[in-house]
């Protein structure tokens, strides 16, 4: 008798829908690109160390998400339609799912963009 193959179907993980909607735009954010992930990984001394450098990595990893959905998405198309409160807003929501992963169990940095 022959054993039946396992199959791990990962067409089937999908995550939840997660919308922005942005100066009239439905921005998409639901799917978090594994190169985002690892970017965050990679540079995550910087991320920790705070500062305009540790922004402007935030800023490019949440317009990475952005773009599938929202191709004309920029640092520049941000300052131009966007306010501060918009714009932290934005990072908060975009980058909710990273942080509630790597947090686990002792939670998420409240109030922060930084990861």
């Amino acid at each position: 008798m022959s054993k039946q193959p396992t199959i791990l179907n990962l067409d089937e993980v999908v995550p939840a829908e997660r919308i922005v909607i942005l100066g009239g735009k439905h921005i998409d954010v639901s799917r978090i690109p594994s190169r985002v992930m690892l970017n965050i990984t990679k540079n995550q001394d910087k991320l920790k160390g705070g500062g305009d450098d540790s922004f402007s990595e935030i800023l490019k990893q949440v317009i990475s998400i952005c773009k599938p959905s929202f191709p004309d998405i920029t640092e520049e198309w941000l300052g131009d339609n966007v306010d501060f409160d918009q714009l932290m807003q934005l990072i908060e929501f975009v980058l909710a799912p990273l942080k509630d992963r790597a947090g686990g169990e002792s939670g998420k940095n409240e109030g922060s963009p930084s990861l």
